[in-house]
């Protein structure tokens, strides 16, 4: 028999922004159930409501947005039509609106967004209208952008193209911010 217990209260979020609030009336009583006799959705009701879901999403004007935890490894390309924060590791393509790798996080493969926002580890090319490395970031890349902006402490080695149409800009013709060794050099960087 699996038993819940909960002790105090606990608030929660729906999904059309009110909130629902789990107590129960004395901090010290307990709430039990037996979950191994409640009934699961099956597979095909789940399946028709996340369609539905996203379509609320976007029908509300609310972003949608996709976390990859530290714990996950992707291997395969990855695209979504919404927000993407990488916290674990992706061996493939990312393309979405706007992507953030974190801190700890590694990318090895190309980008392209309309903003990208790093402070992990990225090896491939990146393509988009923002680039933004911070502080933490490890960046061995070619990127093509309108605005970059690379904080101090940020490692990038590898080439900056500026481009008007980052998202489609070919290799040839670009112009080129690069240093004779390849390496970024400080105070170089073009202004976001």
């Amino acid at each position: 028999m699996s038993l819940f217990r909960l002790v105090g209260s606990v608030t929660t979020q729906a999904t059309h922004g009110e909130d629902i609030m789990l107590f129960n009336k004395k901090p010290e009583e307990e709430f039990m159930h037996d979950f191994s006799t409640a009934k699961r959705p099956s597979t095909a009701a789940s399946t028709a409501v996340e369609p539905a879901a996203s379509a609320v999403r976007k029908a509300n004007g609310a972003p949608t947005r996709s976390v990859i935890d530290a714990w996950l490894t992707i291997t395969g390309n990855l695209q979504s039509e919404g927000e993407v924060q990488v916290d674990g590791q992706i061996q493939g393509d990312i393309r979405c609106a706007h992507l953030t790798v974190g801190r700890d996080a590694m990318v090895n493969g190309n980008i392209t967004a309309e903003e990208v926002v790093v402070r992990g580890k990225v090896k491939g090319v990146i393509r988009a209208n923002r680039v933004i490395l911070q502080d933490s970031a490890q960046v061995d890349s070619e990127i093509f952008h309108k605005k970059l902006s690379i904080e101090e402490g940020a490692c990038f080695e590898g080439t900056s193209h500026r481009s008007d149409d980052p998202l489609n800009a070919e290799v040839a013709g670009t112009k080129s911010t690069r240093k004779g060794n390849g390496k970024y050099h400080e105070g170089e960087a073009v202004a976001a």
